[in-house]
């Protein structure tokens, strides 16, 4: 596994932000920024794992998880939703279209890396499952198809009809156009086409090819082992065959058909196209031929020796399974020796009765097993196979896979019955694992799906405890919250009516915090199958006794990197073995619930800061209300006697107090006009008002107006191009371009015309939200572009108030005002060659 992570994400900094924790967590990382994207890239990457976002531009996440199901290879790839807001119908929206799993935003590392882990491993582990069942089933093909075989060479066949019947069957299971027996003639210098499929009218049992080690089947047939030629255009260990060439073969296999004294010739599939052969077809293709090597030499010896007992001995000696021989009319038979290897039982512990077979099936296949043999007799037919169980001498039942031919005289009367017995045990306990590891699979799945459908911590306990009492049928079921001196408190438990409760008691067991805390910290399991005869300290054992504790299994709940507390399973009416799948379905269910109790209380934290936040907005709106009353207040008098003084004492005061009087009511002004700024900026996000489509043609117009003024006192002149219209705050669009061109106006070069140039131009589509630009244009004084950044921050001037007056906080509200519309604004310019200010905003906005 690459560890190769799909992130598809349309926010560009929460994109990035995955992706740096991602890369420094040891993953590669590929990104998408919309659903159409993702399906393109996945297509060419083919990644471990997709983090999805729900939202998204176009196509949302639910409807692209559902596309890359139907994507090839994407049947173990799990996808991680993420998703800015718990919502139960989306949620589970996300699991129907095909999610492994959800986080929620914001995302934090541990939890996401703990989340990418697992799911990687659970692909992993189905992946190996996958490829173990694939080997299975292989298997059981392969052995389906040679047992087929072997029934008609047992059945009597003609050797020549079981080659042809051979070659059909190895043509069909290896989809090749060309098949062959090659026999081994006597002067061993070339090989007959004995049976094939594929070959040209007339050369089946004529041709004949070279037995030297230039050609393909020489070549096999002096090296001893298989031969795969994936293209024999450009082979080098041999030329290729005129009977080849001539049928235009390009790829292929022959393997050796082996003989008791010399080989018999060889086995060939063959293909028109270059063509890679795997291992489980060449094994394949060996054991067929060793099969017809088999059924070759049992027709040799029953030529030679006219059904003698020593032609069934050499059958019985070939494979590994056990032949048996019944005399029906004497219940006597005749076993081959690896009845001995196979079930371990001597000779005199097996005789020749067949009630030692009989006796030997277990109990619960006995009478069907014997029916069934019986009815076969007894009813005529010639074949029979069942499978059961049959015990061996350690006490243990192998399964087996049993085939029989019943042998009839010539008046038709059952007189023998010739089988074999296949251990199969090993393929049973790969499909029963298989099966069980589905099963814990699926219930671990069920148990994490009922544990996250909530994010109350209380629900999630119990939730916990519930289901995985019911899952390992244990006597009590409980979560022991830890405090750090090692005492607890059972928060939840689930328990049967016949055990005491001890939900809600302070627990505090000295040995237990001595002896055992430190290592469930570390996250060590404890795995007690009987308490009375543990290698545990007396004092702890003391204290599980008294609430009847025969056998438990505890595993820690480890939370941030603490010990938040235990996860225990008791058993009280006997002792228990643990299996180790039930240790690490502990386990992972502990880590669920760790990941619930984060998500609970990152709800919980989320919940209380949107309170906090309303609260300081509140505050907030307040204290502008007291700043615009009380502070305003004393200056408005302070305005109102000075103007009063200047009025009537004006002539008489002296030249000296005239300009103290002046420089007071500059001041007053400046402060007026301080908190009138501050004001508004405070009031840009709480008192805003809704979007609406908003003429900025018209806005900009109104603002003309309003600075008709400022502009005859400059001899300035403002130019406006076509503006669009947007969805936007339209006082607060005002706000902005009045602050804009009045400051364009202001910051003019002495001896200078201002000239101030109003345009608009369409930006790219941005994360599936089409752009717009405003650009304020002026040929004013200008200004350091370091300086950029300072100019749009609270009370930050680059002049003096002597150079320009104002308040300097202006730039700071335009900018305010941008990112409550999901914009930005940013500025060009030089010293002394004017300024361009560029406002990005959405056409159609975010309300």
């Amino acid at each position: 596994m690459t560890n190769l992570v799909l992130v598809v994400e349309d926010e560009d900094v929460a994109r990035s932000q995955l992706r740096d924790l991602l890369e420094q967590g040891g993953y590669r990382v590929v990104e998408a920024g919309d659903g159409e994207q993702a399906l393109s890239l996945y297509s060419q990457i083919q990644p471990d794992i997709v983090l999805l976002d729900l939202v998204l531009p176009g196509m949302d996440g639910i409807t692209c998880c559902t596309q890359i199901q139907k994507l090839p290879g994407s049947t173990n790839t799990p996808v991680l939703m993420m998703t800015g807001l718990y919502d139960q119908t989306s949620v589970e929206r996300a699991f129907a279209a095909g999610a492994s799993d959800y986080i929620t935003k914001p995302i934090q590392w541990q939890v996401l890396h703990h989340r990418v882990r697992r799911l990687l491993e659970a692909r992993s582990t189905m992946e190996e499952l996958r490829k173990q069942n694939e080997q299975v089933q292989s298997y059981a093909n392969t052995q389906a198809v040679v047992a087929e075989l072997s029934q008609l060479a047992l059945s009597g066949i003609d050797l020549t009809m079981l080659m042809q019947e051979t070659v059909a069957l190895v043509t069909q299971y290896l989809n090749v156009e060309n098949t062959k027996v090659l026999e081994l003639l006597p002067d061993g210098n070339s090989l007959l086409l004995r049976a094939g499929i594929g070959w040209q009218q007339g050369l089946v049992g004529c041709a004949t090819v070279d037995a030297g080690r230039n050609s393909p089947a020489g070549y096999t047939l002096l090296s001893h082992e298989p031969v795969a030629v994936s293209d024999l255009r450009t082979e080098t260990r041999f030329r290729e065959s005129t009977l080849l060439h001539e049928h235009q073969v390009v790829a292929g296999i022959s393997v050796v058909i082996h003989g008791k004294e010399r080989p018999f010739g060889v086995l060939g599939a063959y293909t028109k196209q270059a063509r890679t052969f795997s291992t489980d077809e060449i094994y394949f293709l060996q054991a067929v031929a060793n099969v017809l090597a088999t059924a070759i030499e049992r027709q040799k010896v029953e030529d030679a020796l006219r059904e003698s007992e020593e032609r069934f001995q050499i059958v019985a000696r070939a494979t590994n399974n056990v032949i048996w021989d019944w005399d029906l009319l004497t219940n006597q038979v005749w076993w081959n020796e690896s009845v001995y290897k196979l079930f371990a039982y001597s000779p005199q512990e097996v005789g020749s009765n067949v009630n030692w077979w009989f006796g030997h099936i277990h109990s619960d296949d006995r009478q069907r097993i014997v029916s069934d043999i019986h009815a076969v007799i007894s009813s005529g037919q010639e074949f029979w196979s069942n499978e059961y169980r049959f015990l061996r001498n350690d006490g243990t039942y192998a399964y087996i896979f049993e085939r029989g031919y019943v042998v009839h005289d010539h008046r038709g009367t059952p007189v023998r019955m010739i089988g074999a017995m296949m251990d199969i045990s090993e393929r049973k306990r790969v499909q029963e694992e298989l099966q069980r590891q589905n099963l814990r699979s699926k219930l671990f799945a069920d148990i994490t799906l009922k544990i996250r459908q909530s994010l109350q911590i209380d629900e999630i306990l119990q939730t916990s405890v519930k289901e995985v009492q019911n899952l390992l049928h244990a006597d009590r079921v409980l979560i022991f919250r830890l405090h750090p001196d090692g005492s607890g408190v059972v928060v939840k438990e689930a328990v049967v009516p016949s055990f005491p409760l001890i939900l809600g008691q302070s627990i505090y067991d000295p040995c237990f915090a001595e002896h055992y805390l430190v290592k469930y910290r570390q996250g060590r399991i404890s795995a007690i199958t009987n308490v009375d005869q543990a290698n545990i300290e007396l004092c702890h054992k003391q204290f599980l006794q008294q609430f009847s504790v025969k056998a438990n299994l505890i595993v820690p709940i480890l939370y941030t990197d603490q010990l938040w507390g235990l996860l225990i399973a008791h058993q009280c009416r006997y002792p228990r073995q643990w299996t180790s799948w039930e240790t690490e379905l502990l386990r992972q269910l502990a880590d669920q619930i760790a990941i619930a109790l984060a998500q609970a209380r990152m709800l919980e934290q989320e919940t209380r800061q949107r309170q906090e936040l309303a609260v300081s907005n509140e505050e907030l709106q307040q204290f502008a209300f007291i700043a615009s009353h009380d502070l305003q207040e004393p200056l408005r008098k302070i305005k109102t006697f000075g103007d009063r003084l200047k009025a009537t004492c004006g002539d008489s005061l002296t030249e000296q107090a005239q300009d103290y009087l002046e420089r007071m009511q500059n001041a007053v002004r400046r402060m007026q006009a301080l908190i009138e700024d501050l004001l508004t900026l405070s009031r840009v996000t709480t008192r805003a008002q809704p979007f609406m489509s908003v003429n900025l043609n018209q806005v900009t117009q109104e603002v003309i107006s309003d600075l008709e003024v400022l502009i005859q006192q400059t001899k300035g002149s403002v130019e406006v191009s076509d503006l669009p219209t947007i969805k936007a705050d339209p006082l607060q669009m005002h706000q902005l371009l009045q602050n804009l061109i009045g400051n364009a106006l202001k910051f003019h070069r002495k001896e200078v015309r201002p000239i101030v140039k109003i345009y608009s131009q369409v930006a790219k589509v941005v994360d599936g939200a089409e752009l717009c630009q405003i650009i304020v244009e002026d040929n004013g004084i200008g200004f350091d572009e370091k300086y950029l950044e300072r100019i749009f921050s609270v009370f930050q001037r680059l002049h003096g108030r002597t150079e320009y007056e104002g308040t300097g906080i202006g730039l700071a509200i335009c900018r305010k005002i941008t990112e409550r519309h999901h914009g930005s604004i940013t500025a060009r310019s030089q010293p002394g060659e004017g300024t361009s200010f560029i406002v990005t905003l959405p056409i159609n906005s975010f309300s």
